[in-house]
C-alpha cells in the first residue's frame, strides 16, 4: 500500500492516507487526538473527546475540544476540516471510518496508543511510530521524518 507524507517546514512529517492539500509555510500545524480521558481512545468511534492542538515553533497549544457529534464520524470529519486540522491521531480504525476524513483533506494516523502527553511528544520528535499498537504495521502511513524544511509531498512504497 502506498502512503503519502506531507513534509512540514518544522521537520516533522504528517501521514496522508490519500491526497490532502499541502500546507503553506506560514501556517501552524493543527493536530486532533481522539481521546478517552487523558489517553487515546482504543477505537476511533469510541472516543469521548477530540482534542485540538496547534504545533508552534517552541510550544504545543491546546486550542479546543469536541465531543463526538450527533451522526458520528461523518460530521466529525467536516468539523475537523473546518477547524484546519491536518492530522487526526487515533487508536484502532477501519478503512470505512477513515475515508470520511481523507475526503475532507484530514490525514489519519491510526493504531496509535498512549497518553496525550506521550503522543504530543512523539509527534514533536518525529517518533509517532514508537507508539504503534502491538501487532500494527508501520507501513500503514505513520508519520516519519522525510527531511529538510520545504513543504512538498513525497510518496513512499511500503
Amino acid at each position: 500500500m502506498a502512503s503519502t507524507l506531507l513534509r512540514h517546514g518544522r521537520g516533522f512529517a504528517m501521514p496522508l492516507l490519500h491526497h490532502a492539500p499541502p500546507m503553506t509555510a506560514c501556517c501552524c500545524s493543527r493536530v486532533c487526538l481522539a481521546c478517552h480521558g487523558d489517553r487515546l481512545a482504543s477505537l476511533l468511534e469510541t472516543a469521548s473527546a477530540f482534542r485540538l492542538f496547534r504545533f508552534e515553533a517552541k510550544a504545543v497549544v491546546e486550542e479546543g475540544r469536541w465531543d463526538m457529534p450527533d451522526g458520528g464520524l461523518i460530521p466529525l470529519a467536516a468539523v475537523l476540516a473546518g477547524a484546519g486540522v491536518v492530522l487526526l491521531v487515533c487508536g484502532g480504525a477501519t478503512c470505512c471510518c477513515l475515508k470520511h476524513f481523507t475526503r475532507h483533506g484530514v490525514a489519519v494516523a491510526p493504531w496509535i496508543v498512549g497518553d496525550v502527553s506521550a503522543v504530543l511528544s512523539a509527534l514533536g520528535q518525529n517518533r509517532l511510530e514508537t507508539l504503534l499498537a502491538p501487532g500494527a504495521r508501520p507501513s500503514r502511513g505513520l508519520a516519519r521524518r522525510v527531511g529538510g524544511g520545504t513543504n512538498d509531498l513525497e510518496s513512499t512504497q511500503s
